[in-house]
């Protein structure tokens, strides 16, 4: 099966998982759209600049692995720092499964969305007016504020210090996350996505406890 293809078979597949069920069929079926649109778009962004069209090797797989996991660990180290880890304690009720889930359908839709689609956009775009590299580090920007700004809901009853330090957080996760999409591809981003969201979300927990 063509390379694309796969893509959108994930993309639809998460995006299905991502409802609760059962489903709200409209719903269901207008965000199916909207990713397989995302995605259509994002390969032809990217495919006119080489971005995301790399399949990354067995090696850039393990360092993606290694720096998602890395990042995660960055979360759970600066938790404290804002006293945030009684929130994360109460996922540890969650079963493990359902957090394999969640990581699976969040790290396929977010890397869709945010780098493949916001990155690729936003590099396109901007390559009319300015070089390349520039509208590279414009576009992992942008995409790092739309992802913290995606990750405040649970987070805005909490303070404006907390909501700082959430936009911080994520955003730098977002760079690491974009540049390993500019360098090795949409694959790679996806894992290294997977790998921060374990061991946030289902060793943390327990680290807490």
């Amino acid at each position: 099966m063509n390379r694309a293809w796969w893509i959108y078979v994930l993309g639809v597949v998460a995006t299905l998982l991502s409802f609760p069920y059962p489903p709200n069929f409209l719903a269901l079926f207008g965000a199916e759209v909207v990713i397989v649109l995302m995605i259509w778009s994002g390969l032809w962004f990217g495919s006119r600049h080489g971005l995301g069209s790399e399949i990354p090797s067995l090696r850039r797989i393990a360092y993606s692995l290694l720096l998602g996991a890395a990042s995660g660990a960055v979360v759970l180290a600066l938790l404290p720092l804002a006293g945030l880890q009684s929130r994360l304690v109460k996922e540890a009720s969650i079963p493990i499964w359902k957090w394999l889930i969640i990581a699976f359908d969040s790290s396929i839709l977010e890397e869709i969305v945010f780098r493949l689609f916001v990155v690729s956009f936003v590099v396109w775009f901007l390559t009319r007016f300015v070089r390349r590299d520039v509208s590279i580090r414009v576009a992992l920007i942008v995409s790092a504020l739309l992802f913290g700004a995606a990750h405040l809901n649970r987070w805005l009853d909490a303070g404006p210090m907390v909501i700082t330090a959430v936009m911080i957080v994520n955003g730098l996760i977002a760079i690491v996350l974009g540049i390993i999409y500019v360098k090795w591809g949409l694959e790679a981003a996806i894992l290294g996505h997977f790998a921060g969201d374990v061991v946030v979300h289902i060793v943390g927990p327990y680290l807490f406890i």
